[in-house]
């Protein structure tokens, strides 16, 4: 089966922009699903804001590889907030560069890695597919990094 997606923006800010993805005929994005899972007052409620300030602080210093724990491949720029050991919230991220980042999903840390969990793995494998086709696109010159911007063709579709 093929799932169909798309990158789109989240949020603009002055030294970096946010993204998340959107899947076909969903309403809510990613990172909004995922904020959805936890409200307001509930048993996770100071591990998600962890995560909120730890997006804060990226939003004005940048996407630096520092603020993240690096999740997926080498090099796939696949990454989890926060890097705090003791938080058992995991939000996945795909960062492309110091001004790009694109948030994803993620839950609660529910076995020793997310390959081992299968609430978590569909989230990081989304983000490294993600990753392979931004990366394929943009040596074949369509897809573009420019500044905070990603420009192109932002449609993808994978095998589930």
């Amino acid at each position: 089966m093929n799932q169909k997606y798309c990158v789109e923006l989240f949020e603009e800010n002055e030294n970096l922009n946010l993204y998340t993805i959107r899947l076909q005929n969903e309403k809510l994005t990613e990172f909004e699903k995922f904020l959805e899972k936890f409200p307001e007052g509930c048993k996770y409620t100071e591990d998600v804001d962890v995560i909120i300030s730890w997006i804060e602080k990226i939003t004005q210093k940048g996407a630096l590889s520092r603020y993240f724990k690096p999740e997926g491949g080498y090099g796939d720029g696949v990454g989890a907030i926060p890097i705090e050991v003791n938080n058992t919230i995991r939000l996945y991220c795909l960062r492309l560069n110091d001004n790009i980042l694109i948030l994803g999903n993620g839950g609660v840390k529910d076995a020793g890695t997310w390959q081992e969990s299968p609430t978590l793995r569909p989230f990081v494998e989304l983000l490294r597919d993600t990753s392979r086709f931004i990366n394929t696109r943009q040596q074949d010159g369509k897809i573009l990094l420019n500044g905070k911007t990603i420009q192109g063709n932002l449609n993808f579709s994978r095998k589930i």
